[in-house]
């Protein structure tokens, strides 16, 4: 039974991502607003209530797209955290990957973090970053055993601020992509989140 099991999810994962691959083409190729739910039903090769089973609105589908990367993205760890040599270096190479993308497609990008936005609050367990998060949170872990990043607050938490910080740079650079360069803006908030924006005193001398 468990094989059957197992082989019904991997035809359904399948399913679902050849539904975003073709939504996504068509997306391209005609423009989000003149793609509809019936075209991409067509070209997938499935019924309209299939479809819908799947993917409520076409705002899901490129929300799907997006956190389809970022799971890609996840797989990469190891190398991340073998690659560069502390917790900084990490996060910004985190946060440029992203903003490539993000610059790559900005109008593909908004809708996703719209329709993550309009989901909140509509469900106990709300899916918005929650790949990325738990990406965060296992760098911050890591970071947090070498000795650079503080303990005396749950790695989850840390990743949860930086992550609001990530997200509202993001979503003020989708509504002007010309106001501020999103790669530097990017690596000032991950240094405001090491360094704190505080400050330092200087002890005085006796």
């Amino acid at each position: 039974m468990k094989d059957v099991g197992s082989r019904r999810e991997h035809k359904k994962t399948e399913l679902r991502q050849r539904i975003i691959q073709d939504a996504m083409t068509l997306f391209r190729q005609h423009g989000f607003a003149e793609t509809s739910m019936e075209s991409i039903a067509a070209t997938a090769g499935i019924t309209k209530r299939t479809l819908y089973k799947y993917f409520p609105v076409k705002e899901a589908i490129v929300s799907g797209f997006w956190m389809q990367n970022v799971q890609q993205q996840s797989q990469l760890l190891p190398q991340l955290l073998a690659q560069f040599p502390d917790t900084r270096s990490r996060l910004v190479a985190v946060f440029l990957s992203a903003a490539e993308g993000f610059m790559k497609e900005p109008a593909f990008a908004r809708i996703h973090f719209s329709y993550q936005f309009q989901l909140l609050g509509k469900s106990a367990n709300p899916q918005f970053g929650n790949d990325f998060d738990q990406f965060l949170t296992a760098v911050i872990n890591t970071g947090q055993a070498e000795g650079d990043i503080r303990n005396d607050m749950a790695d989850s938490e840390l990743a949860a601020q930086l992550m609001f910080n990530f997200t509202a740079v993001c979503l003020i650079w989708f509504a002007d992509t010309r106001a501020f360069s999103l790669e530097q803006r990017l690596k000032n908030t991950v240094d405001c989140f090491m360094d704190g924006a505080a400050k330092t005193k200087k002890t005085k001398r006796g």
